[in-house]
């Protein structure tokens, strides 16, 4: 019997718009928990928490990002990593997801790469300097192909300035971080950080989504054309959104 507040598995299924296979599985995986179940096994969702999980997982990602210092939207603890560790360990948890989907068995380990590419970045970047909230908004809707990565740390800009201190705008800095090899940064050990990136995305059936203070990138799969844009509104970190 559904109490106040509850719902049963079949309408949190419908609500967010996956199976109820999918569900079980994200409560196995912690990524969405169940908060009761029946002697026979029936789960129950809070009404809250479905409220809660994003639908729009770019537009909660952004409203996160952009938001002003003091009026930061709160985000549930299962799509937040405050730190590396928290993250990778995340990360295998889509890989695991994601090696479980038949039609994507050969380029799952990509997705997988280039969102640990990107979450990475934005550790490495903003140790100790974060200029308010650490870590990284993550999220991932495996049926319908989406990964989110957002952070509100110092951006494409501020970062490359260290080593390119000529750098006058935010797409000047996206178009280098993208297509050019910037000595002294601690990425370019790890596969050429952004550029491997952009390289993986280009060659495979992936599309990458990727904006830093208003500048943003669009970059489409089987194509070696960059399409840098003034964006609409200002971020004051970095956000990738990634279909595949």
């Amino acid at each position: 019997m559904e109490e106040a507040g509850f719902i049963p598995i079949g309408e949190a299924a419908e609500t967010l718009g996956v199976s109820i296979t999918t569900l079980r599985r994200w409560d196995d995986s912690g990524k969405l928990r169940a908060v009761r179940k029946s002697p026979d096994g029936n789960r129950f969702y809070r009404r809250t928490d479905l409220d809660l999980f994003p639908n729009d997982i770019f537009q909660a990602a952004f409203e996160w990002a952009s938001a002003n210092p003091s009026a930061v939207p709160e985000i549930p603890t299962h799509i937040y990593s405050d730190n590396n560790a928290l993250f990778q360990t995340q990360l295998t948890k889509l890989q695991n997801e994601l090696a479980q989907i038949p039609e994507i068995s050969s380029i799952f380990p990509l997705v997988v790469s280039v969102a640990g590419e990107i979450g990475g970045n934005s550790f490495d970047h903003n140790i100790g300097q974060w200029p308010d909230i650490p870590g990284i908004f993550f999220f991932y809707h495996a049926e319908k192909r989406e990964v989110v990565l957002a952070d509100r740390g110092q951006g494409i800009l501020t970062t490359l300035r260290k080593t390119r201190p000529d750098l006058g705008t935010h797409q000047d800095a996206l178009r280098v971080a993208f297509t050019e090899v910037v000595s002294g940064r601690n990425q370019e050990s790890r596969g050429n950080g952004l550029k491997y990136v952009k390289q993986v995305v280009a060659k495979n059936l992936i599309s990458l989504r990727f904006q830093s203070g208003d500048a943003e990138l669009e970059i489409k799969h089987d194509s070696s054309e960059s399409n840098f844009t003034n964006a609409t509104y200002n971020i004051q970190g970095c956000i990738a959104f990634i279909r595949f």
